[in-house]
């Protein structure tokens, strides 16, 4: 069986991310409570994540990206505009592209070893830092009903509202760090999946532990980890 090319998967990833948000409120019912944020929530970051990385084949290119920038910021736009009532979550596939696009250019921009370290670890802490008074505090406290521009609104099954947030640029900084691994020889599949796993454990956190826990440490963290000796091979090329 012939593989889908990246032209393909960067079509029909975003394409089906796209039904499920539009379908969710049509699906049976969850019980209230941590089983609707935990299915429900978990399905939406795992889309996010996948329409975001469904682009990383275009991280050499710097047209194509700022194309979707473009597009993808108008619709975000529209879409978020007060006369775009009921949208809701169907423009999470247009916030993950415009992240994903804008990550790849930035990932581009600064192309050095040392921002691909670096940057992971600032933006990291100052997650952490935002956890007490910053925009996660301020997002949870605003309640789940509450869509913002700037982040993502997983629907709940049998519309019931939201089943949680995650914040634009925790997709942006998965672009980024994805494009790096990709061009400094990490293992890719293995960051991915670490990436992706700590997105999904900062949902399962919050909800265990009945408090916001920032997605950024923990994305980080899988980008960093599997590649520490990599790492280290990487920065100590650059030294004169």
């Amino acid at each position: 069986m012939t593989r889908p090319g990246p032209a393909t998967i960067a079509f029909a990833v975003p394409l089906a991310a796209f039904a499920y948000f539009l379908a969710a409120p049509a699906l049976p019912a969850l019980a209230p409570g941590d089983e609707t944020i935990l299915v429900a929530g978990g399905i939406g970051v795992l889309l996010v994540a996948a329409t975001t990385l469904a682009l990383l084949p275009a991280r050499d290119a710097l047209i194509g990206p700022l194309l979707i920038v473009l597009g993808s910021g108008l619709l975000v736009a529209a879409l978020n505009s007060d006369g775009a009532e009921g949208v809701g979550a169907g423009a999470n596939v247009f916030e993950a592209l415009l992240a994903s696009s804008a990550g790849l250019i930035l990932a581009r921009m600064f192309a050095a070893p040392m921002s691909a370290v670096a940057v992971p670890l600032f933006a990291a802490a100052v997650d952490i830092a935002s956890l007490v008074n910053g925009p996660t505090s301020k997002l949870l406290e605003g309640g789940t009903d509450r869509v913002d521009a700037l982040s993502f609104d997983f629907p709940a099954w049998g519309d019931r509202g939201s089943a949680g947030h995650l914040g634009l640029s925790d997709a942006l900084f998965l672009s980024m760090f994805a494009a790096w691994a990709a061009s400094y020889g990490f293992r890719r599949s293995l960051t991915l999946l670490g990436m992706v796993l700590g997105l999904l454990a900062s949902l399962v956190l919050s909800v265990t532990l009945e408090q916001a826990i920032p997605a950024l440490p923990l994305l980080a963290a899988g980008y960093l980890l599997p590649n520490l000796d990599r790492i280290g091979r990487l920065l100590g090329h650059q030294q004169p």
